[in-house]
């Protein structure tokens, strides 16, 4: 893994909502970077919710801002970011989020290994000790391999030292399954009308973006989304029934 553009590249799929998954989070990606991987963070290479809100506020018809950022992301996520991952690592620790279980889903469609991770001793859907370890069945098999790795750490060091052996674990196996840096996606997979929309609506969001976070990108990501409305009313459901 010398060479930075033949660099096996990881999407880090996890729940980012407080301080304790951001800590976890920030903890593993630092370490597989350490070791020489690209990583994608949602958490820190993703956007952040309320400056693209800012952003898209005035330029959006009212009451579509929350949709745009939420379509836009989607897009960065799904159609960017694991697209261009060898490996997917999803975070199913309880409780288990929608969005991780969402990509991990769409990175094993992609032909993507999927390393499900699961450091919790919660079981509401069976025994800890039962063959998924107590969690969901349906999130648990998009995973081309789970790792068990209970983390009961009593101070800030012991905590430390179980991330950099479970980092350590994940090297291993990548370097046992002997992984090359190979994101395309097939061409079946790409010609499914659900993804394909994905797929269009990223590559106009970001291509030739360098930096999306910079203002001057964000407007620029705004307003590619504006002037391209037909593309993303193809993302999500057409209509919604209430009542």
């Amino acid at each position: 893994m010398t060479d930075k553009s033949d660099r096996i590249t990881i999407y880090a799929a996890a729940a980012l909502f407080n301080a304790r998954e951001n800590f976890f989070n920030s903890r593993l990606v630092g370490g597989l970077e350490g070791l020489g991987y690209k990583v994608y963070s949602p958490q820190r290479d993703g956007f952040e919710v309320e400056s693209l809100k800012e952003i898209l506020s005035g330029k959006v018809k009212k009451g579509s801002v929350d949709t745009a950022a939420k379509k836009i992301i989607y897009c960065l996520d799904v159609g960017g970011f694991i697209p261009k991952s060898d490996i997917v690592i999803a975070n199913f620790d309880e409780p288990i989020d929608e969005g991780v279980s969402v990509e991990s889903l769409y990175a094993r469609w992609m032909g993507k290994f999927v390393i499900g991770l699961r450091s919790d001793i919660r079981s509401p859907y069976g025994e800890l000790g039962g063959h998924l370890m107590g969690m969901h069945a349906f999130p648990a098999y998009q995973c081309s391999l789970f790792i068990s790795y209970k983390m009961q750490s009593k101070t800030f060091e012991d905590g430390k030292e179980q991330i950099n052996s479970l980092v350590h674990k994940i090297n291993q196996i990548i370097s046992d399954r002997n992984t090359r840096h190979s994101p395309e996606v097939s061409r079946y997979v790409k010609q499914n009308e659900t993804i394909k929309s994905v797929f269009e609506g990223a590559h106009i969001l970001f291509d030739g973006v360098r930096d999306i976070h910079s203002k001057k990108s964000l407007e620029k990501i705004a307003s590619r989304y504006i002037k391209n409305k037909e593309a993303f009313e193809k993302i999500g459901p057409k209509k919604i029934v209430i009542g």
